[in-house]
């Protein structure tokens, strides 16, 4: 007999509703709203991340920001709250983070950039893939290793460093050329579209000295 596999299907909490439909008009809404406005968030970005909030329930307060696998499957969400002073930041859905988040958006023969959380990979807007963290999953890695993609922008924050300069090795010795980007203390929401974008144009191709280099400062 073969076993069957147990697959745990993930969906958007049952209080979730859209933030781009205009039926309700909830003072809670507007909160929300305002929120994703102070961070740059347009409402083109709403609809196109299918970005949505809830009102009760264990998610209540939040910005629900779902991603998706390649077929258009939901496959991870983050919870965000938009309260000043909230009791509890973040609150993510118990399953595996071994995915690609937000693969339906990726173009796997075009320049990727590996980022930090799904505001950064809005903020970046083009081929931005959010590692959740700042690891690279074993089914993300796989997928860069295997693929078409022949440069990799690695922009993960100050603190990540070490992760950081693990990654642009692995990769290094796998062929692919690496870009290092110097977040200087600020990450790609922060920055903006524009800034971000400079700054990625300014950034050279790591080299096995360069890499040294960066290993004796850390």
């Amino acid at each position: 007999t073969t076993k069957e596999k147990v697959v745990n299907v993930l969906k958007l909490p049952s209080e979730y509703m859209r933030l781009d439909q205009s039926d309700n008009n909830s003072i809670i809404k507007r909160h929300a709203l305002a929120y994703l406005k102070r961070r740059d968030i347009s409402m083109t970005d709403i609809s196109k991340y299918n970005i949505g909030y809830c009102e009760e329930g264990l998610y209540k307060n939040m910005i629900i920001l779902p991603t998706y696998d390649k077929d258009g499957s939901i496959n991870y969400y983050t919870a965000r709250s938009f309260e000043k002073d909230a009791f509890v930041k973040y609150r993510n859905p118990q399953v595996s983070r071994d995915i690609i988040p937000n693969e339906h958006f990726i173009n796997w023969n075009l320049p990727i950039i590996l980022c930090e959380g799904l505001f950064d990979a809005m903020a970046i807007k083009r081929n931005a893939i959010p590692l959740l963290g700042k690891n690279i999953q074993s089914n993300l890695m796989k997928k860069i290793v295997t693929s078409l993609v022949d440069k990799i922008y690695i922009a993960l924050d100050k603190d990540a460093i070490k992760q950081a300069l693990h990654f642009c090795e692995k990769l290094m010795m796998e062929g692919k050329e690496v870009y290092l980007v110097d977040m200087q203390d600020k990450d790609p929401s922060e920055m903006g579209f524009e800034n971000f974008t400079k700054l990625i144009q300014k950034t050279v191709p790591m080299t096995y000295s360069s890499l040294l280099e960066h290993k004796l400062a850390v």
